[in-house]
């Protein structure tokens, strides 16, 4: 399908995958969308034509950008700054790491938040007037709703969200939503609004999968230090589930010379931009991140 077939904005690209494309015919409707799509099967794209489209033909409306990470949520920040499409309609970031308050939000027509900050946001009276105002809410890595740590502020941030502005749509992305049609019927049911359920397997590259069976934590360490220094110079990621697992590898990684550096909520926003940044670079000479959870959800490195 040709970009041309939605008017309301062009994405740097000449065609809409095939995912994409079984999407585009319900961005501009008055509906619900609940998107499951492969990582990479572009759906950020279906965000930026909802968000043009009710920016252009609702001079009034805000739209919101919802997603778990500040990191996630700075570099969609960075993204839009630099998208004129977008950008001409006011940004603010709303996150832990952001200081905009409400006068700066009222200011902008694409509000960036993170999970915690919408949900927030939703709870205080002085937001209201302002909730009311969003056409369209994006929930990127919506299967959070099934985490049992922070499922639940997710689910009734959307919930308070539809009782304060029913007339919202809501708009939920994922890679990794098994019950997307459970989901859907979910969602149909806070706002009353139709809600299309839209399916891929689509994906643009091949992905091999290859599983090493590592038993105790010093093993899983030994072996994680392993694959990643024989990965120098091919940009290698190691997600962790613990700070102290992942500063264990790191120590590891750089007595044996292997330049690394350790990506986790406790580095502040700027230090984290920087290693975002330098391991993108293919220059830097930064081949190994080692993450938790802060780059584990939709964060492009390039």
């Amino acid at each position: 399908m040709k970009v041309t077939a939605f008017p309301f904005y062009t994405p740097p690209f000449p065609e809409y995958n095939v995912a994409q494309a079984a999407a585009i015919p319900f961005l501009d409707k008055d509906v619900n969308i609940v998107v499951s799509f492969s990582t990479a099967a572009g759906k950020t794209v279906l965000a930026e034509c909802c968000f043009a489209y009710h920016l252009q033909t609702n001079s009034e409306c805000r739209v919101a950008y919802v997603c778990p990470f500040r990191s996630l949520a700075a570099e969609k920040y960075k993204e839009w700054m630099e998208e004129f499409q977008l950008s001409r309609f006011g940004l603010v970031l709303g996150t832990g790491d952001s200081s905009a308050g409400i006068k700066e939000h009222e200011a902008a027509r694409l509000v960036l938040a993170t999970l915690e900050s919408f949900d927030a946001k939703t709870r205080s009276p002085h937001w209201r007037d302002f909730m009311s105002s969003m056409a369209c809410v994006v929930y990127d890595e919506a299967h959070l709703l099934g985490d049992k740590g922070r499922g639940g502020a997710l689910e009734s941030a959307m919930m308070r969200f539809s009782s304060i502005n029913p007339s919202a749509r809501m708009v939920l992305l994922s890679a990794t939503m098994g019950n997307s049609m459970e989901v859907a019927r979910w969602v149909k049911s806070l706002n009353g609004k139709p809600t299309k359920n839209v399916t891929s397997n689509w994906k643009p590259t091949e992905v091999r999968t290859q599983f090493v069976v590592a038993e105790g934590y010093n093993e899983k360490v030994e072996e994680a230090v392993k694959i990643a220094s024989n990965s120098v110079g091919k940009k290698t990621i190691v997600f962790v589930h613990s700070k102290v697992m992942g500063a264990d590898i790191l120590k590891r990684l750089r007595s044996i010379g292997v330049r690394s550096a350790f990506h986790n909520a406790s580095v502040t926003a700027g230090k984290r931009k920087k290693i975002e940044d330098a391991f993108g670079d293919s220059s830097s000479g930064l081949d190994v991140l080692v993450s938790t959870s802060t780059l584990g959800a939709g964060v492009n490195l390039n």
